[in-house]
């Protein structure tokens, strides 16, 4: 399969598999990133793990800003130097517009982590996770100018039997869509695929409950709502971990119904500082509290804080 051309379009830090896969089994051209990122209060500079790849690989890139304009521009003449067989799309940061689909005349795979049309938009995993969903998977699809609505592929289905965060099962997703994606193309490249249209009346999307205009995970998504019950709660600390993580304010954890013991704050705090939860359990049909890390401060246990905080 070392004949058939690939361009890879990703942003996200878990594609390393992917890359890997692609690069084995087919002829990896071009990986198309975005730009360098600023992180911290100093600013620093990131580059994606697709670019640092890329680098140690050998493998041509271009970084973008966006997908319009001179950026649009530049990776249609990139493609168009490329000629792939094939486009390969896996957590990418931009919607790929027509002019791109058409230059390739619509052989781009695009690879999403549920069952469509199941949560499409951009926090499939996220959303598996805080609805309690027995189960999960991937779907590849050809991409058009839709969200996630193009005719699929194929799916794999994936049972959540065990407490994943959504940075955990992410990466599973990601091993296991690499290790089959191969097989994917081939069958494409041999015509042994019977594409499947969506059930439009089935579709769902992943709303961000703060910004409803946008299928993304925002900050203000991970407040916690202590109204919810402890299994929705710990749903919600596993969903937005690794990012943005659950918070909450120092005042709404004390005395608060839904954890496994009684908190009294000490008063000299400042109850609205905010509190980052990572971990928890549930103990009695109750939560209690693992990690968290108070603003401004170090990442510490439960004891710690019972210890520092708690009258």
């Amino acid at each position: 399969m070392k004949t058939i051309k690939i361009i890879f379009f990703g942003t996200s830090d878990r594609s390393l598999p992917i890359l890997e896969s692609l690069n084995t089994n087919f002829n990896l051209c071009l990986c198309v990133t975005k730009q360098n990122s600023k992180i911290g209060r100093k600013q620093i500079e990131k580059e994606t793990e697709v670019k640092s790849w890329s680098k140690k690989n050998n493998i041509d890139f271009i970084e973008i800003g966006s997908l319009k304009k001179q950026d649009l521009e530049d990776v249609v003449k990139k493609i168009k130097d490329v000629s792939p067989d094939y486009i390969i799309v896996a957590d990418f940061s931009f919607i790929i517009p027509k002019k791109i689909i058409d230059t390739v005349k619509g052989n781009i795979i695009n690879i999403h982590f549920s069952l469509l049309p199941k949560y499409r938009g951009a926090s499939p995993v996220q959303f598996a996770i805080l609805n309690g969903d027995d189960v999960t998977g991937i779907t590849y699809y050809l991409l058009d100018e839709g969200m996630d609505n193009g005719k699929i592929i194929s799916q794999i289905e994936y049972k959540l039997d065990t407490k994943y965060t959504s940075g955990e099962l992410y990466q599973i997703l990601f091993n296991i869509a690499a290790e089959n994606l191969p097989q994917v193309i081939k069958n494409m490249s041999e015509n042994k695929i019977i594409l499947k249209t969506q059930d439009e009346k089935q579709a769902t999307y992943t709303i961000s409950k703060t910004n409803p205009k946008h299928t993304f995970i925002f900050k203000e998504d991970a407040l916690i709502n202590w109204q919810n019950s402890p299994e929705e709660i710990e749903r919600s600390i596993r969903a937005y971990n690794p990012w943005p993580i659950s918070w909450t304010y120092l005042k709404d954890i004390e005395e608060n119904h839904n954890l496994d013991e009684e908190v009294i704050l000490k008063n000299h705090i400042d109850k609205n500082l905010k509190v980052k939860i990572f971990s928890s359990e549930l103990v009695n049909e109750k939560l209690r509290i693992k990690t968290l890390q108070i603003e401004g401060k170090g990442k510490i246990t439960w004891k710690e804080f019972r210890n520092g905080y708690v009258l």
